[in-house]
């Protein structure tokens, strides 16, 4: 019997089951790995009419003259497999894999809070610890959402002591956590891009039992959620697929908030333009003779904290907020090397976004659309040339959280700065 014949009989002898599949040549040599929901449904497409496949496939079909396969339990244990497969063997007709860049690695970093996030071939740090190559970018985008929403993790560095949008929606494991506790989160991640997903949930069980002894239940809950997440996700062939779709996590509410938002001051805006830069303004005074002005940036879909000013207020010695932000608003308009914003957020109602506009009219090429957002009954003000219009959202509108994200966090930052000047008064 000749290996064609041979092939044949493998092929017909596939189940239908979800797994991988490794096709190999006359050498022996592995030249294709792939995944599949129903491995004997997939590997038939190779071998149907000549004329259905492209000039690739057909050259890839002509040198198989062998099949094997692993059938897994689920999506995320092939997709961690085939990933694993292809980094060993480095097949010849996986897409050029040398020159692909839309190969995507998951990369950990080195970092004392190590960073976790998805890379191309062309930005990989050097000393990172890397998983992959991944054919699929965006089966990796939905690896890595829902492993955040089993073990919460950095994307980012993140700021000392400072809520970010990701600790907002549990994603993120706060400003408070010991490098120890991390560390101990990002190797259960490490465990799961392993596949250990079995001595992960035995070790797990152990932690629920002893918090359980201990009657700390609070954390008890977590390690049986964790459990349970880590025992969905690896039951099924899609139930990966079904657990994002039931997850809002961080990038997924940025995308809404800012088409919502978009969608909403269209009519208002002076130049309708895609968002990419939000600053946000405050004052902080609360009857100190500290007088102080913050502004915060929201910048390529995150909070950009490199890009945060501070003000301290020069021209007024008694407490008036409108004539405050007026003066911050001024002093940030004669930074024209600073990015420009399309969207100016001052916290307050129609006195607040009267003093800033009372600036941002005289700069009328420079495109910024002025908003105020009013804390009685968080309405978005705007000052248009004939009247003033209020927009109410409904509280569970993505735009609306971002802007009062973003309203709280200049008060966060404005009042930081305060205290601080208060502070530094005591040792002079």
């Amino acid at each position: 019997m000749n290996d064609q014949n041979l092939l044949q009989d493998k092929i017909k002898l596939l189940p239908g089951k979800p797994g991988v599949y490794i096709y190999k040549n006359i050498d022996h040599e592995i030249i294709y790995v792939g995944k599949a929901i129903n491995l004997k449904k997939r590997v038939n497409q190779y071998f149907q009419r000549d004329d259905a496949l492209g000039p690739k496939t057909l050259q890839l079909v002509s040198q198989i003259t062998d099949i094997d396969f692993h059938v897994v339990g689920s999506e995320i244990e092939a997709l961690i497999l085939e990933a694993s497969l292809i980094k060993e063997y480095r097949p010849k007709y996986n897409s050029q894999l040398k020159d692909d860049k839309s190969y995507v690695y998951i990369s950990i970093s080195k970092d004392k809070y190590p960073l976790i996030t998805p890379a191309f071939k062309s930005n990989l740090a050097n000393n990172a610890t890397l998983y992959g190559p991944f054919p699929n970018s965006t089966a990796v985008r939905s690896l890595l959402k829902t492993i955040r929403h089993i073990f919460p993790y950095y994307s980012q560095k993140h700021p000392k002591g400072v809520q970010c949008l990701y600790c907002h929606l549990g994603l993120c494991p706060g400003p408070d956590i010991s490098v120890k506790d991390y560390r101990k989160t990002v190797n259960r991640i490490k465990s799961v891009l392993d596949g250990n997903f079995k001595k992960l949930i035995s070790r797990l069980s152990k932690e629920m039992n002893l918090y359980a002894k201990a009657e700390n239940y609070e954390m008890a809950k977590v390690r049986r959620d964790q459990i349970n997440a880590l025992n969905y996700v690896i039951s099924g062939w899609e139930n990966l697929n079904h657990l994002y779709d039931r997850i809002e996590l961080q990038e997924d509410q940025i995308g809404k908030a800012l088409r919502e938002l978009k969608m909403v001051l269209a009519p208002y805006m002076a130049k309708v333009t895609d968002i990419f830069r939000i600053e946000a303004y405050d004052i902080s005074n609360l009857g100190s003779k500290f007088f102080v002005g913050s502004m915060v940036v929201f910048q390529n879909d995150k909070i950009d904290v490199d890009e945060y000013r501070k003000f301290k207020i020069y021209t007024k010695d008694t407490q008036d907020d409108q004539y405050m932000i007026k003066e911050v608003v001024w002093r940030r308009l004669k930074h024209l090397e600073w990015t420009i914003p399309q969207i100016l957020l001052v916290d307050g109602g129609k006195p607040q976004v009267s003093a800033a506009n009372d600036v941002i009219k005289e700069r009328p090429e420079l495109n910024i659309t002025l908003i105020g957002l009013a804390k009685k009954n968080e309405t978005i003000v705007i000052k248009t040339a004939t009247e003033w219009v209020e927009i109410n959202l409904p509280k569970n509108s993505p735009s609306l959280q971002l802007l009062q994200r973003l309203r709280d966090e200049a008060h966060r930052f404005a009042n930081r700065y305060r205290k601080d000047l208060i502070k530094r008064s005591f040792y002079k």
